[in-house]
């Protein structure tokens, strides 16, 4: 009898959790062609984190064509990365191509972009037709990292590169992130070194307007990297690790 009960239960709880799969696909579905115009196969998994559903599903519409997830929050509403993705992806090609068509970056290097989520979603714009993220204001928000295949070498040709990629890109971020790395697409061998540079200089980061010619990143004078013991050290432009001083 007990275990009759036992496997009753068990068939209740798994008769549950699929109808509440079944009501959240359909919710999940209507939602993206209420909000994009397409009817789409949904793959809805729990949610442990909210306690309820969560789904993954693809566009196929250009420009939003790709694969997107969706969360429904405790007050009901579903909300997606569908724009937070496409503006990232957007503002990534716009400024990896316009550093590509100066000469300053090749097709290889990479560039990130950081677009916060509250920035984004801001915006104003139909999402079936999304204009771009540089109609939004992006220098009050965007973020910007250049990864360049090359080991630093303290270079007045890398030097000046450095300066065009800022000269290029100042007008439309917030910050540039350099990276250095002579092996990219190997294992870290402690030789990656940073520059970081902001429309406001902070912690010790310079400004872009502070940063006019070579003399002027020379008297800045400083890198990050890795380091075995520290993880992340100091450097001088030449090699030289920047010793702290730990006394009290």
């Amino acid at each position: 009898m007990k275990k009759r009960l036992l496997i009753g239960a068990v068939g209740l709880l798994v008769a549950g959790s699929m109808y509440g799969r079944s009501e959240a696909t359909e919710r999940y579905t209507d939602y993206i062609y209420d909000t994009y115009g397409e009817r789409v196969d949904v793959d809805v998994s729990q949610d442990w984190k909210l306690t309820g559903y969560k789904a993954t599903f693809k566009l196929e519409t250009t420009p939003l064509r790709g694969t997107y997830s969706a969360r429904t929050y405790g007050n009901g509403t579903i909300q997606d990365d569908v724009m937070p993705a496409y503006w990232v992806k957007e503002a990534e090609t716009t400024l990896h191509d316009r550093l590509v068509t100066a000469n300053v970056l090749s097709r290889e290097e990479t560039v990130r972009a950081n677009v916060p989520e509250d920035a984004v979603r801001m915006r104003d714009v139909n999402t079936k037709k999304p204009t771009s993220i540089f109609e939004l204001n992006p220098e009050t928000f965007l973020g910007a990292s250049v990864m360049l295949h090359e080991a630093w070498n303290d270079t007045n040709e890398q030097k000046q590169r450095v300066l065009d990629i800022i000269r290029l890109l100042e007008d439309d971020v917030e910050s540039i992130h350099f990276s250095f790395d002579g092996t990219p697409n190997e294992d870290d061998d402690f030789t990656e070194r940073y520059l970081n540079v902001s429309r406001t200089p902070q912690a010790g980061n310079p400004s872009f307007n502070s940063l006019q010619t070579i003399d002027d990143l020379n008297r800045h004078d400083r890198l990050y990297g890795f380091d075995k013991t520290t993880f992340i050290s100091e450097y001088r432009f030449d090699g030289t690790k920047i010793e702290r001083d730990t006394a009290d």
